[in-house]
């Protein structure tokens, strides 16, 4: 070999070992970050059996190789961006360095005939040697004269420098280096298989990760190396000496030869680098899935464990604050009867005392004040939670992850051995909806319990007022003391035994739910576990075909059942338009010729209404009247829709805190949800300050009240709108959401002083305060033609109407937390209908609840509460496991329409203020006080109106029909 070649031979020989020794520093580093983040963040001992560490510490770790080898191998992808680029691009940079071709003095054996020579060899060589031998006659004839003899030459031959040093240097060396990128490959699998069993069972490994790329593993890899180095030295240097001779074949440095044997090596090493990355990756897929699980199987029974513990407490504080003083003051009453205490004072006096004591301190308030916690819901409140917040993590599981057939990550893998399984399809499709249905049986059982402690807990108070009576009775009627004693004692033990029920309930109801939630844990733990065992992959692939094949087949038939109802529904309503056209002709024309005869209608209508509806919500359970209450939600669980309102709300806060003109006004139909929304917005929305909220309740459109409001809330003493205004311009920024801006606003003259102030200190104060405001519709549009309201805020963000599916959703969730089973009732035309009757029961369930959701939005028009109102008054039976829900029917108050259009008026100026004062609605209208008297009280008895605390509103019953009312006459 000449000095140059060996030269570059040992410059290229010193880059590959330092090449690879780098590449085996990469994985060692790799591997020890892993390593160390893993014990860094590894909790200890005494810390493993808590759920919630558990499932921070395996959330640390999935979120720290949720991007490491996420990507599934691309083999294309890999041929020239990894090794080859690199080893290439280097090599030719050397072999720059060598002359293309060199002309030498062939070798003395080059002209023998050799043992080792080939049969074609020993044929061809006498010729060279006599051509040879020939063409030197002349030169040994002139050196037979020669004084000094020459020496001889034999002839030269070509040598293709380049092409040969390619040959051994480079092509020759690639099965060696994939071998050494095979090594390299399978000690970083084993060492990522000890880390990840560290990560699970830190007590379980046979070697310690960072043992792994140790010095004897590069040793070897230097070693493998250099004997393939050494050997192709060798090689190189017999080859040498044979290039361009008879006895070198030429094809084997062809240009050709060369680039197809580069492509066939580059080919097999990139086949099995490509096979080693399916199986870290692989690995890491498996490892992330068995993270993602393992902190779910944490989460869920952390928050079994919690809601078990919460339970448990809310049973504690029962016996604490409620069931222990129930039984001390049953023992305490009971024992003033006692002989001795008798001799002191009259049984007569003892009994009106201690009868009033019972009324004071047992019924107003511990009984009340335990009926008020049992109706709270907070149990069904809890397991609703749970049940959210399980299928909401469930949401963020990953759609897919690579498994193994054969579960071996220390072997390279083909791409036919990878395929995929879907945790969350399995988990959506089966386990959650399993868990869900229990959840619900659970919630149903509590829900009917709850119900029965509400009506035992009331006995208690009755049964001790009841023996009281009894007893004073008896010793009016002339019976002994002793009498009268006996019914007393017997009374305190009846009540003593029901509390006694009471508490054996509770006790029962609370070991029942927890042993419950505990199998539930239990069993979706061991079936998360099994999720987590690889060699199950056909089995739980099958598992998920079938469930999504379930849910395909209920989906498809739900769309083909949904297009022939449209269709059907698009021709009925064709046929149907004008005959509904000549129904309504028909009851217009009769409300307008017969309106004369029926003047006392209404007080007879409305009465009877709302004696039915009153007698239809008294009769549902406590409990569920209270998940249905006309109130702002405080449980956000509850909460629906509102997607873009709270995005434009959140927009504006952004926009504010960049320093725009960002206040926001909300606009919608009273009892329409605008409090909710921003109960929800304030704890959603992330807000830097925390807000100051005002609601105004009485219409007042004095500016020195509202002075006093906001004076009040700002804990300072500010007295007029430029103290205000420099308050909040001058102090720390701020947010402040003031609701029902309508009652700084009474249609009269200089009745907008109140709310024009707020205009001025709201536009003064943009920049440092963040305003939030809401209003009513119907006052938004008075003052908008008025006054041009919008113009004051960047942000009007009206309540979008809600879907049918909104509402349906809105109210479904109110039922899932009681635990109720809905059966929606069918009519008699369904009956009748072939169609209908085609349907299996949970298709006609589909069919009646959607029909029945439409009828309700179309009529309620997306007021939350009406929706909420007319729900209960459609419910048509209650029984332990069901509800029933008859057909929504559009209530007739048709006879509003003969209203006479004073008592329109009134009804316009109370929708308008959102209630007034008999002496605002008189100011208002321009009444006198006696005619606005008499009007208030006619519409009050006819159950029109309804009074709270001096204030007149539209009742809500009638509020939707008023409405229309009002602008079919073109007054709203």
């Amino acid at each position: 070999m000449e000095e140059n070649q060996e030269q570059i031979a040992q410059q290229w020989h010193a880059f590959l070992q330092e090449y690879f020794q780098k590449r085996i520093q990469q994985k060692q580093e790799f591997i020890l970050k892993h390593f160390e983040f893993i014990k860094e963040q590894k909790p200890s001992d005494s810390k493993i059996s808590d759920a919630k560490i558990e499932d921070d510490y395996k959330q640390s770790v999935f979120e720290f190789i949720k991007n490491t080898y996420n990507v599934k191998p691309n083999l294309e992808a890999e041929d020239e961006i990894n090794v080859h680029q690199t080893l290439s691009t280097e090599f030719h940079n050397y072999l720059s360095s060598i002359p293309e071709k060199i002309n030498i003095e062939q070798r003395e054996a080059r002209f023998k005939i050799l043992k080792e020579d080939a049969f074609r060899l020993k044929l061809l060589k006498p010729y060279k040697i006599f051509a040879f031998k020939f063409s030197k006659i002349p030169f040994h004839i002139a050196n037979l004269f020669r004084k000094e003899k020459k020496k001889l030459h034999y002839w030269k031959h070509e040598v293709k420098t380049q092409a040969l040093f390619e040959r051994w240097f480079f092509n020759k060396m690639y099965s060696t280096l994939d071998e050494v990128n095979q090594d390299i490959l399978k000690e970083f699998s084993d060492a990522l298989l000890e880390v990840k069993s560290f990560e699970s069972n830190p007590d379980q490994i046979d070697n310690d990760p960072t043992s792994y790329f140790n010095e004897d593993f590069k040793k070897s890899i230097k070693l493998k190396i250099n004997e393939a180095y050494l050997k192709n030295c060798e090689q190189y240097e017999k080859e040498f000496e044979l290039v361009g001779t008879i006895e070198y074949n030429k094809k084997l440095i062809s240009e050709r030869r060369l680039e197809r044997d580069y492509r066939q090596l580059k080919k097999h090493y990139s086949k099995h680098h490509h096979n080693w990355q399916n199986t870290i990756h692989a690995l890491f897929e498996d490892w992330r899935s068995e993270l993602e699980l393992s902190a779910l199987q944490a989460y869920i029974a952390n928050n079994i464990h919690d809601l078990d513990e919460n339970i448990q407490s809310w049973k504690a504080k029962i016996y604490e604050h409620f069931l222990n003083d129930i039984k001390s003051y049953l023992a305490e009453a009971q024992a003033m009867f006692d002989q001795e205490v008798m001799e002191l004072e009259g049984i007569t006096k003892k009994i009106t005392q201690v009868k009033y004591i019972t009324n004071k301190k047992l019924g107003q308030s511990l009984i009340q004040n335990m009926q008020e916690n049992l109706s709270k819901n907070s149990i069904l409140n809890q397991m609703d939670r749970l049940e959210h917040m399980v299928s909401e993590r469930v949401e963020k599981l990953a759609t897919a992850y690579v498994v193994t057939k054969s579960n071996q990550f220390d072997v390279p893998l083909e791409d036919n051995e990878l395929s995929t399984i879907s945790n969350y399809e399995l988990l959506s499709f089966e386990l959650i909806p399993d868990l869900n249905a229990k959840l619900e049986e659970l919630k149903s059982e509590v829900f009917t319990v709850m119900d029965e402690l509400l009506i035992k807990v009331g006995d208690i108070d009755e049964i001790v007022d009841y023996v009281l009576s009894a007893a004073s009775n008896s010793l009016d009627q002339d019976e002994d003391e002793q009498q009268a004693k006996s019914i007393i004692v017997d009374g305190f033990e009846r009540a003593e035994n029901t509390t006694n029920e009471v508490e054996s309930q509770i006790n029962e109801i609370v070991e029942k739910s927890g042993e419950q939630l505990r199998e539930m844990s239990d069993e979706l733990i061991e079936e998360l576990q099994k999720l987590k065992q690889n060699d199950k992959v056909s089995a739980l692939r099958i598992r998920i075909s079938k469930a999504k094949a379930l849910h395909k087949s209920e989906a498809l038939t739900q769309k083909v059942f949904d297009y022939i109802k449209n269709y059907f529904s698009i021709a009925k309503s064709f046929f149907l338009k004008y005959y509904d056209k000549a129904l309504e002709l028909k009851t217009e024309l009769s409300k307008r010729f017969l309106s004369a005869t029926i003047v006392n209608e209404p007080n007879r209508a409305v009465s009877d209404f709302l004696n039915e509806s009153n007698q239809i919500i008294n009769g549902l359970p406590l409990i569920y009247r209270k998940l249905y209450a006309i109130e702002p939600l405080t449980d956000m669980v509850l909460f629906e829709g509102r997607e873009k309102e709270i995005k434009r709300i959140s927009s504006a806060y952004a926009a504010w805190q960049e320093g725009k003109f960002a206040a926001v006004l909300l606009t919608a139909e009273k009892w329409s949800g605008m409090t909710s929304l921003i109960n929800y917005s304030v704890k959603n929305i992330k807000f830097n300050i925390i807000p100051l909220r005002i609601e105004l309740k009485i219409n007042d459109p004095e500016p020195q009240t509202l002075f006093k409001i906001l004076a009040e809330k700002l804990e300072e003493n500010l007295t007029d709108k430029e103290s205000i205004i420099e308050f909040l311009n001058t102090g720390k920024k701020r947010i402040i959401i003031i609701e029902n801006l309508q009652k700084l606003f009474l249609r009269e003259m200089h009745g907008q002083k109140s709310l024009i102030d707020f205009i001025d200190i709201m536009t003064a104060t943009q920049k440092n305060v963040f305003w939030i405001g809401s209003i009513s519709i119907y006052t938004f549009n008075y003052l908008e033609k008025s006054l041009k309201m919008s113009a004051f805020f960047s942000y009007h963000i009206p309540l979008e109407p809600l879907s049918d599916d909104e509402i349906s959703k809105l109210i479904i969730k109110r039922n899932r937390i009681s635990g109720f089973k809905i059966q929606f009732e069918k009519s008699e035309k369904d009956i009748n209908d072939k169609k209908y009757n085609k349907l299996d029961e949970k298709e006609k369930q589909d069919h009646l609840k959607e029909r029945f959701f439409k009828d309700l939005n179309n009529f309620a028009k997306s007021n939350i509460s009406m929706a909420l109102m007319f729900w209960l008054l459609s419910t048509k039976k209650v029984d332990d496991q069901n509800i029933i829900i008859k057909n929504f029917k559009k209530p007739d108050f048709s006879f509003l329409s003969s209203i006479k259009m004073d008592r329109v008026f009134v009804l316009q100026a109370l929708i308008m203020h959102d209630g007034l004062f008999q002496g605002q609605l008189a100011k208002v209208l321009s009444y006198d006080i006696t005619k606005t008297k008499f009007l208030l009280i006619e519409l009050l008895e006819d159950g029109v109106l309804q009074e709270k605390e001096g204030q007149f509103f539209v009742n809500p019953i009638i509020y939707r029909n008023t409405v229309q009312l009002l602008k079919s006459r073109n007054l709203l």
